[in-house]
């Protein structure tokens, strides 16, 4: 899929989840926020998090990751007692999510299809690579390259992961409560 990958290496670490509607279907952003009940962008036919601008921009991402306990950092190297994400940007618009596995590999969600483990973040930099759409065609995938990291204290992790697993199991059990939650597809 994309031509670093290949040489740099990589581990699938999932089966694809397909796009939405497709029950299951996460993409990227939600694997960086450790979400897999969401597909996360700020357009029309995704979620997105209530405190976030629905815009395509850096500063919608970096509010919204900060709603997820994140700040921003000055680099993609692993410190102790902290998480890390890497937000890919081309021409200066947000393409692509990866985050930082406590092993020091990297791991990310390609679209629709499957979660890899990655062992460099410049493995997924690419500015024109053929990947799978959802209607099944090839198209160029263009991620860009990392410009921005954020990080997040360990234990504030487990508060929100926490609160993510109370959210989806009421949105289960009161589908409406995800409208207070999510700026919902449309």
């Amino acid at each position: 899929m994309f031509d670093k990958l290949s040489v740099a290496g990589y581990e699938k670490t999932s089966e694809r989840t397909d796009y939405p509607p497709t029950p299951g279907a996460y993409n990227c952003i939600a694997w960086a926020a450790n979400d897999t009940h969401h597909f996360l962008w700020p357009q029309a036919d995704s979620d997105w998090p209530f405190w976030s601008p629905r815009i395509v921009t850096r500063a919608a991402f970096i509010r919204a990751f900060r709603g997820f306990g994140y700040q921003t950092c000055d680099s993609s190297r692993p410190e102790l007692w902290f998480d890390k994400v890497a937000l890919y940007e081309l021409n200066q618009e947000p393409k692509h999510m990866a985050r930082l596995r406590r092993d020091g590999a990297w791991t990310s969600k390609c679209g629709g299809a499957e979660d890899i483990k990655h062992f460099t973040l410049d493995a997924l930099e690419s500015y024109g690579g053929r990947v799978l759409t959802p209607q099944g065609a090839l198209r160029k995938a263009e991620y860009g390259c990392p410009e921005m990291y954020m990080k997040r204290f360990i234990p504030l992790g487990w508060v929100v992961r926490a609160l993510q697993w109370i959210t989806w199991k009421l949105e289960t059990a009161f589908p409406y409560v995800g409208f207070w939650i999510w700026k919902r597809r449309q």
